[in-house]
């Protein structure tokens, strides 16, 4: 049986192929709005205020075991940015793994979600073919379990996707220096905090320097500290340690670092939402720094 390839493999950067003009919802940047129709998405308003039709996302957060689906960032309260982008980024890696698999007469494809129902039963993506022409070429029927009679007709169905083989990238090895310049990452966390690049630009540097020491001191005392994540951008798993410029209990801000031959590099800081959506896509984080809900 052969998996289902990529629809824009051997495309140029930027080029998509399978949709009707700019389909793509704006949370989205991976393959699978290209892939699949997804129907009728709800918008953030209808579903703070309960009205509207429930969308695919919404019935994959009743269907699976509960989780805090909702970004913690106000801006996308209502959103389920969380579901949204682990769903669109998991699809992804499915789909770059053969791990989307059609069945006998390729009347239907199915992914594995990598979610559980409370009865931890794997959820299952299973696409039909989309009748409509001018749009994609499949469309998401909905989510299904083992048993259900759709997926009686798959022969085997694909495993949860990982990442890595090798479990040495999802752990924070403290022989190896941290390369860290503060003044390289002022101005993302000038975004956090606009004042304080125009009042004390120096002191806030040193106030880098101090909670990245502080977080690198966590780590190595309590190995849980560092978080992997997965970065779809560079194909790779990056680890994501607490910056707390504010407050001590609760971070501010997220320092990403990534692996080199002999060094960690950082490469970003980025607010909790965002490394909570990266971390997300690997596991449920259960480091309590990064509870959304915290």
């Amino acid at each position: 049986m052969s998996a289902i390839t990529d629809p824009n493999a051997g495309m140029p950067p930027g080029t998509r192929s399978h949709v009707a003009g700019d389909a793509r919802p704006s949370f989205m940047r991976g393959q699978l709005t290209a892939f699949a129709w997804l129907g009728h998405l709800r918008s953030s308003e209808e579903r703070q205020a309960g009205t509207g039709s429930p969308d695919i996302f919404d019935h994959l957060a009743q269907k699976a075991a509960d989780e805090p689906w909702d970004s913690s960032s106000p801006a996308e309260h209502g959103s389920l940015a969380t579901l949204k982008h682990y769903v669109t980024w998991t699809f992804e890696r499915a789909l770059t793994t053969q791990s989307v698999v059609p069945n006998s007469d390729s009347s239907m494809c199915v992914f594995n979600t990598g979610l559980m129902t409370p009865q931890h039963e794997d959820i299952h993506g299973i696409f039909h073919p989309n009748l409509n022409s001018g749009r994609q070429d499949w469309y998401l029927r909905g989510w299904r379990v083992a048993g259900d009679s759709p997926l009686d007709t798959f022969p085997e169905l694909p495993p949860a996707v990982t990442y890595s083989e090798d479990p040495y990238p999802y752990l924070f090895d403290w022989d190896l220096p941290l390369k860290f310049t503060a003044r390289n990452f002022t101005v993302a966390v000038a975004d956090l905090f606009p004042a304080a690049l125009k009042e004390i630009p120096f002191g806030l540097e040193l106030a880098l320097e101090a909670s990245v020491d502080r977080a690198i001191k966590l780590a190595k005392r309590h190995p849980g500290t560092a978080v992997p994540a997965w970065q779809p951008d560079k194909a790779e798993i990056q680890l994501l340690l607490p910056l707390s410029l504010v407050n001590p209990r609760k971070p501010d801000a997220v320092l990403v670092i990534a692996r080199g031959d002999m060094t960690y590099r950082s490469t970003a800081i980025v607010p909790p939402a965002e490394a909570y959506k990266a971390a997300r896509l690997i596991t449920r984080p259960t480091a309590r720094w990064l509870d959304p809900c915290g």
